[in-house]
């Protein structure tokens, strides 16, 4: 083959090489639109994005929080420069904060929930890993008693170490009885994460950390702000329910929901006004009856510390509560209703004479 020869070969391979790039590159360039037009259909049908820090969770928790997640949406990792062109493309209200955040390893959370939930949903879910030398407890470590399935030898001073009362059995070596090795906020040692490895006991929790949160339009970026005291919320609102319902039953706002404490009050007051007015009725005579006591009572002790040689002894007497419940008239109660007034009465008369005399000797 000649030196031309030569050279026409090589002008042939260098077109087909450059040939090649150019369709290697064109297919890459076709690849990331496809995702992106993908990932961009996958955000317009949810309602809510939630960027996921990933830079310290494992992949095996990551994993396993993922699956829990699944439950309520949509959960992929992306790269942060397909996830920008798709927000892009999509020109959503405010995208430019969300592209801000898009640094680092992270994972996004498409789903119907609100940034409330969403939070809430985060900061429950937990996985559990096994604890390095160093690490620090995020809650109470118990060794459980029972089979270790660990054979005696030089694990058996590792147990000594940490105090764990041990048993050889059967070939294996039993812990004795439940021990507890670390609280909350304890270092742990290189013996402890050993051991804990070895007995298959995973203590540390792996939580999600929520970088930002888009919720129809609004960025949430101080995830912390999100964070709702839901018994003290549903005490404000019990306490707001009781207020409006106190107001309204002041105003007399015929409601069904304020009509019952409505007629309740009004009964009341018309115990007591009739009662204040010397009117005398079967529906009151029990409190009439009762604050008379309390008042001959009353005059009584104050006559007994002005003239003692009277020789008066009172005795405590408590003003009867009004209850409607009770006050009011028995409808279609027959004897037992009045055999039960009566008997009222009797007591009421007794009550009476007793003031009387504690009066007048």
């Amino acid at each position: 083959m000649n030196s031309r020869t030569l050279a026409r070969y090589v002008k042939v391979l260098k077109s087909l090489s450059k040939k090649s790039e150019i369709t290697e590159k064109t297919k890459s360039i076709l690849e990331k639109e496809a995702k992106v037009r993908e990932l961009s259909e996958l955000i317009m049908k949810y309602r809510t994005l939630c960027i996921i820090d990933l830079s310290n969770i494992p992949t095996q928790q990551f994993k396993e929080l993922k699956n829990l997640l699944s439950n309520y949406g949509v959960v992929k990792v992306v790269k942060n420069s397909l996830l920008a062109k798709a927000l892009e493309s999509l020109k959503l209200r405010n995208y430019e904060e969300i592209v801000k955040y898009l640094s680092g390893t992270n994972a996004i959370l498409l789903t119907n929930l609100n940034a409330f939930e969403i939070f809430r949903l985060c900061e429950r879910l937990k996985s559990k890993k096994y604890a390095k030398p160093g690490d620090t407890a995020t809650s109470e470590i118990v060794i459980p008693s029972g089979p270790t399935n660990i054979p005696p030898g030089p694990s058996l001073s590792m147990f000594g170490k940490l105090k764990i009362p041990t048993q050889v059995r059967e070939g294996f070596i039993w812990v004795a009885k439940d021990v507890t090795v670390a609280k909350p906020g304890d270092k742990i040692s290189n013996e402890l994460a050993s051991l804990l490895r070895k007995l298959d006991i995973k203590v540390i929790d792996v939580g999600l950390k929520v970088k930002l949160i888009y919720d129809e339009g609004l960025v949430f970026t101080k995830t912390d702000e999100l964070r709702l005291d839901i018994t003290s919320f549903r005490n404000d609102l019990l306490s707001s329910v009781r207020r409006a319902l106190d107001l309204a039953t002041a105003l007399v706002i015929p409601l069904p929901e304020v009509i019952p404490s409505i007629l309740s009050k009004a009964y009341n007051n018309a115990l007591v006004l009739s009662a204040e007015a010397g009117i005398i009725s079967k529906e009151n005579i029990n409190y009439v009856l009762s604050r008379a006591i309390s008042k001959a009572t009353a005059l009584a002790s104050v006559i007994s510390t002005k003239v003692p040689e009277l020789g008066i002894i009172t005795k405590p007497q408590v003003e009867q509560t009004i209850k409607p419940s009770e006050d009011r008239p028995v409808e279609g109660g027959g004897e037992e209703a009045k055999v039960s007034e009566e008997e009222r009465k009797e007591v009421s008369e007794e009550e009476l004479a007793e003031g009387l005399s504690s009066l007048f000797g």
